[in-house]
């Protein structure tokens, strides 16, 4: 069987090394790498439906297992796999590492930099959605936090220093309370070795008061990433004075790991911990949704606004996850695929908006239509999709999350439901302030997309087109998943 995944790290590893060393010519380079990255995962995509290779309930696809660190007391595996959930995630990663290099295809300041740490961002979250053993998914996982801290620190607005540095300690705690609760959970269920599914298996064995610490542990450890009120604080600070790519790279994957991890090493490993420990998740997550929609309201900077935004749709993918029922968790994951493409978008727009106009505040940009119509759609494309307007690729996640939702907590489904009025709301605001309002703000030298920059926006225009349209695209390979299939 052909290794395909070890295939696939091993060919962003020795990429990003070389894109350090490749100078002025790196993006190239990443370029080369981000097209054999897609290949790569269309041969996952086939692997995974041809029968030699399928899923079956009880296992992952391409699964890969080696020793690693064995000694009396400790067994590590170098162990890696894939089900739907992941699959789909990975694709998601693809996209936005091609789309990056594409968006910063000028970027002249240390080029080398720049294109070494996005690859390596993605190589990171390549691993995690990949990684079946605790210690290799606490490698990859501290992996992602390391680039995003220079990118933001030395490519980012006037306060970089301050955003850089919170995240990364914001995250740190996090990740070592998460890497602490599966220990706990490996050694008091005396599991034989630290993959997947001995973890999985002996986990059961823990009494029920056990299970819930360790879920709450678990909980707050992948939480931070989502992130969760009230530990979302590093997000608007880091989105605001992160550069373009980065934020791309911060919304579209890094807050997916959260809800990812939260899946797949809690919900999975810990179920009984997850349905004792549900309310708390609920209370967090209608939190988080009405904070993140209330405060978007507020905002005048676009990049700001498109931030708090994001607060808001991961809390609902944090309460459809909270359902622990099929259809909330293919809603989770059709939510944070569909949230990681049309937030790449809007922070692109919104990097696009400051290096044309100069400035990213709506009071001060306004009726920009005239000046760069390619922008504009794009604009309108971005926020309609966020907003969740029919036949584009939010529309059919936020449903089945709605859906999800009344099937179980029926009424409460208002509060999600009404947010989604809120954010229509704010964008439809910013839309009539930024494009159609009186042209003001406008420089001499304003211009329309450059063509690198419209290239990767108008990519992302199509996937939410068609996504939105045929989202059994996704469905099919979401519910292939064992714990997301529909019954």
């Amino acid at each position: 069987m052909l290794p395909i995944l070890s295939l696939t790290l091993a060919t962003l590893f020795v990429g990003t090394v070389v894109t350090f060393l490749a100078g002025p010519r790196a993006k190239y380079v990443a370029a080369a790498v981000s097209a054999v990255f897609l290949v790569e995962i269309a041969a996952m995509f086939w692997m995974f439906t041809w029968p030699a290779f399928g899923v079956g309930p009880a296992h992952f696809a391409e699964s890969e297992s080696y020793a690693w660190i064995h000694v009396d007391w400790l067994h590590v595996n170098y162990t890696v796999g894939i089900d739907g959930i992941s699959l789909v995630l990975i694709l998601l990663t693809g996209i936005l590492q091609a789309v990056t290099v594409a968006y910063s295809w000028n970027e002249t300041k240390q080029p080398g930099a720049w294109f070494g740490l996005v690859l390596l961002t993605c190589l990171g979250c390549f691993g995690v959605f990949v990684a079946l053993d605790v210690l290799l998914f606490f490698v990859f996982w501290e992996v992602v936090l390391v680039p995003m801290f220079f990118l933001i620190g030395y490519w980012g607005g006037p306060r970089r220093r301050y955003a850089a540095l919170k995240f990364f300690i914001y995250t740190h705690v996090a990740s070592v309370t998460m890497l602490v609760a599966l220990l706990v959970t490996a050694f008091y269920s005396h599991s034989p070795t630290l993959d997947f599914a001995s973890l999985q298996g002996s986990a059961a064995t823990l009494a029920v008061p056990t299970q819930v610490i360790l879920f709450l542990s678990l909980f707050f450890g992948f939480g931070v990433k989502f992130p969760i009120v009230p530990f979302h604080t590093w997000l608007p600070d880091a989105h605001v004075e992160a550069p373009t790519g980065g934020s791309v790279l911060l919304a579209g994957l890094l807050l997916k790991l959260g809800g990812y991890g939260l899946i797949r090493w809690g919900l999975e490993i810990l179920p009984t911990g997850l349905s004792h420990a549900a309310p708390v998740l609920y209370a967090v997550a209608f939190a988080s949704i009405i904070w993140g929609a209330g405060v978007s309201l507020a905002q005048r900077d676009l990049k700001r606004l498109v931030a708090y935004s994001s607060i808001n749709h991961m809390g609902i993918v944090l309460l459809a996850i909270a359902l622990d029922t099929s259809l909330g968790l293919l809603a989770a994951v059709l939510l944070m695929f569909a949230h990681g493409i049309v937030s790449a978008l809007l922070f692109m727009v919104s990097g696009s908006v400051h290096h044309t106009f100069g400035s990213r505040d709506l009071a001060t940009v306004n009726g920009i239509t005239p000046t760069a119509p390619t922008l504009s759609t794009m604009t309108m494309a971005g926020a309609l999709a966020s907003l969740g307007l029919p036949a584009l690729i939010s529309f059919p996640a936020e449903f089945t999350a709605l859906l999800a939702t009344w099937d179980k907590l029926g009424y409460w489904v208002v509060i999600p439901l009404f947010t989604l009025v809120v954010t229509a709301a704010f964008y439809i605001w910013m839309m009539q302030r930024l494009l159609f309002g009186t042209p003001k703000g406008i420089p001499a030298d304003a211009h329309d997309l450059p063509y690198a920059e419209a290239l990767a926006m108008g990519a992302l225009v199509v996937l939410t087109v068609v996504y939105g349209i045929l989202p059994n695209l996704l469905v099919h390979w979401i519910t292939l998943s064992p714990v997301a299939g529909l019954p």
